[in-house]
């Protein structure tokens, strides 16, 4: 692959990465969960986004840090996250949970409570010390380099290099992102459990009623 170049991503990416959460929530769809969920419109939620990656928190998915960027000719390509979890002893939920409750009106909560039946069912808790692989996104126009599977082994490499100690690596994706799951599969991911709902209204509010969980074990 010519003319590509994977780099940490910086406070200037910040459009790129927000829109990568995004396109990562959707799946393919027009299914946004932060709106959904929260009640907000897709313009609310990119504003939102970008405030919280912006106080760059480490270790979680709102986080600069956790991103690989991957750009070809000098244009940003593609993104993809990926973070160690429960890194100095807090759970990565813990930190997106005080950078949602620090910048999401109350409002938002009182809908997300309304929602939680529905998201609870497919809700996979994060392992600590395991490396978790977050949102990932490629621009239409670089789409069939197999950008995703590079920036997945550049974050492996990275992880494998720095902690030795970390030998699973997860996944979590809906099952209609295709393109994703068969790009996990190619690299040694395999699916390990798979949660559905009972909901048919689920189908208004995420994705997909159906989520998967991927795990791909490294060498000790």
């Amino acid at each position: 692959m010519n003319n590509v170049i994977i780099r940490s991503a910086t406070v200037s990416d910040v459009p790129y990465l927000t829109k990568t959460i995004i396109e990562a929530e959707k799946s393919g769809t027009t299914i946004l969960s932060y709106s959904t969920i929260f009640g907000l419109n897709e313009e609310q939620v990119f504003s939102l986004i970008s405030e919280m990656l912006l106080e760059e928190i480490d270790h979680c998915e709102i986080s600069i840090s956790s991103f690989l960027i991957a750009e070809i000719n000098g244009k940003t390509a593609a993104a993809l996250s990926g973070w160690l979890e429960n890194a100095d002893e807090i759970p990565s939920a813990v930190l997106k949970g005080n950078l949602l409750n620090y910048y999401l009106p109350k409002e938002c909560f009182i809908q997300a409570s309304l929602m939680s039946k529905y998201t609870k069912e497919l809700h996979f808790d994060y392992m600590p010390n395991t490396f978790q692989i977050g949102a990932g996104y490629v621009s239409a126009e670089y789409r069939g380099q197999k950008l995703l599977g590079l920036l997945t082994r550049e974050l492996i490499n990275d992880l494998h290099f720095k902690n030795t100690s970390v030998t699973e690596i997860y996944a979590q994706i809906f099952n209609c992102n295709i393109p994703s799951l068969k790009t996990y599969e190619n690299e040694g991911f395999t699916i390990i459990d798979c949660k559905e709902s009972i909901h048919e209204e689920i189908v208004n509010i995420l994705p997909s009623p159906k989520k998967l969980l991927l795990k791909k074990n490294l060498k000790p």
